[in-house]
This record gives C-alpha cells, sequence and structure tokens, in this order.
C-alpha cells in the first residue's frame, strides 16, 4: 500500500489537534524535534511505520485509524486540506463513506474494503 505523505501528514494534523497536543509535546512524547513533526504534517518527510506506531499511540488512538478511519472523522474546516489531495474516484469514496450515519456500519465498510484489498 502506497501512502501519500501529505494525505498521512494532514491526518496525524487532525488527530494531534483533535487531541488538543502541540507539535512540541508529541515531538517529546515520540522523541524527535517539533521540526520533525512539521515536516511529517506537512508531507515533506516520510512517515515510518515504526514512528507511525508511536504517534498512534502518543496520541492514543489506533495506528489504523491514521490509515483508514480518520479520512470521514475529520472536523467541517480540516476536510479541504486533505479533500483537495484526492482524486475523483477517491472523493466519491470519501462522500459515500461520510453519508453513513451509523459508525459501526462505517466500520464494518472500512473493514471489508480492507478485506478486499488484502485478498487482491
Amino acid at each position: 500500500m502506497k501512502v501519500n505523505k501529505k494525505i498521512l501528514g494532514a491526518l496525524i494534523r487532525a488527530a494531534r489537534k483533535r487531541k488538543g497536543i502541540s507539535q512540541m509535546k508529541l515531538a517529546e512524547c515520540i522523541g524527535v524535534t517539533y521540526q520533525q513533526i512539521q515536516k511529517y504534517e506537512s508531507g515533506k518527510s516520510e512517515v515510518s511505520v515504526t514512528r507511525l506506531y508511536e504517534i498512534a499511540e502518543a496520541l492514543g488512538i489506533p495506528v489504523t485509524s491514521l490509515l483508514a478511519e480518520e479520512i470521514h472523522q475529520l472536523k467541517a474546516s480540516e476536510p479541504q486540506e486533505i479533500y483537495g489531495l484526492l482524486n475523483n474516484d477517491e472523493k466519491k469514496l470519501v462522500d459515500l463513506i461520510r453519508k453513513i450515519n451509523n459508525k459501526r456500519l462505517t466500520r464494518i465498510f472500512v473493514k471489508m474494503l480492507e478485506e478486499i484489498i488484502n485478498k487482491q
């Protein structure tokens, strides 16, 4: 799976802001500089799998939420940051997921997509 650095960075930033944690505090928690957090969040630096797990742990969220569910949970002021980076099919998928008004059904749908992708 190829992850877009800008999208992942925007998702990290959105999750960090929702938790009310500064870049400095997140950096301290995972043992990097706040400048490195800025690079991750801006998409200028690639986040390793190990570092992604550390970030998720520091934010108290599952790492999968940074790769899947976060997209449809963004606050109203944040989607344009990410939405503009998506192609038309990705935008349609996000729009459809957002129309699901049941968190449980959304999780089931995401898991089904993951199953389909893993079987390719």
